[in-house]
């Protein structure tokens, strides 16, 4: 009997583990092949992700254009979705905003109680990525007297940076995600000179495939007047849309360079 016992523990230790799944925000170099794969990819989930609704224009006044994207949702999103598909994050943003009357109450929330709320998601190291995200509020807070990051959109670089290392519980990876965000934005949306941000992102604008890439970009993305972090509607039953792998922000961010992890 020792010997059979002894056999069979060789053999249960022989057995490979589990791969890890692959993480649908590996990044891409921006090549021709990937700049076509994330223009196919963009072009199936915003089939998903209708644009903002508008009020029609008063007579004579121009029409409006679609408000920026919210930078807070973003940190709050690629918190609770990093190496996971979009539906995690976008379903952890709606239950935190269903779940708190605004952020000012959800900024003296306990991570346990944000972890309580989203327990049954069943995501990685969820606690440590609530109190991540506590403790990044309350640094912003403090920093900014609110919990807004606006202001970033109108700050150089040198002035993000130095906003970052002032608050060092934003992690370097939502940092990285922010910094990728403000610079595809500026690619996608601005009316100037866009020739820096597109050597941020190592794309040649001497290369006919990049160029080709940003005007369709451009073309899919105006409706919205920003990077949508969702990949379709809510689930009634509460669990996380996995229709798409990654939201709009998420595909382009992809072609952004990897940054520090932590």
């Amino acid at each position: 009997m020792q010997e059979t016992a002894v056999s069979t523990k060789k053999k249960s230790k022989s057995q490979p583990e589990a791969a890890a799944p692959p993480d649908p925000r590996e990044p891409l170099a921006p090549t021709a092949a990937n700049l076509q794969f994330v223009v196919t990819e963009l072009e199936k989930v915003l089939a998903d992700v209708p644009p903002p609704k508008l009020a029609a224009p008063a007579e004579g006044e121009p029409a409006p254009v679609p408000p920026p994207g919210d930078l807070v949702e973003a940190m709050l999103h690629i918190y609770f979705a990093d190496g996971l598909p979009c539906g995690y994050g976008q379903e952890a943003r709606r239950r935190i905003q269903e779940g708190f009357v605004d952020r000012n109450e959800f900024r003296v929330t306990e991570a346990f109680e944000v972890e309580d709320l989203l327990r049954d998601l069943e995501i990685p190291n969820l606690f440590d990525r609530c109190l991540a995200v506590r403790d990044s509020v309350a640094q912003i807070y403090n920093d900014q007297n609110g919990v807004n990051l606006a202001f970033l959109r109108d700050a150089g670089i040198g002035d993000r940076n130095t906003f970052f290392q002032r608050v060092p519980a934003l992690q370097p990876h939502a940092a990285q995600f922010l910094n990728n965000l403000l610079t595809l934005e500026e690619l996608c949306f601005s009316d100037k000179s866009t020739l820096r941000a597109q050597q941020r992102l190592g794309l040649d604008p001497k290369d006919a495939a990049a160029n080709k890439f940003l005007d369709r970009v451009r073309a899919l993305l105006k409706p919205y007047g920003q990077l949508p972090l969702d990949v379709g509607p809510h689930l009634a039953a509460r669990k996380p849309n996995l229709t798409h792998p990654l939201s709009p922000a998420c595909l382009l961010a992809r072609l952004a360079p990897a940054g520090k992890r932590r």
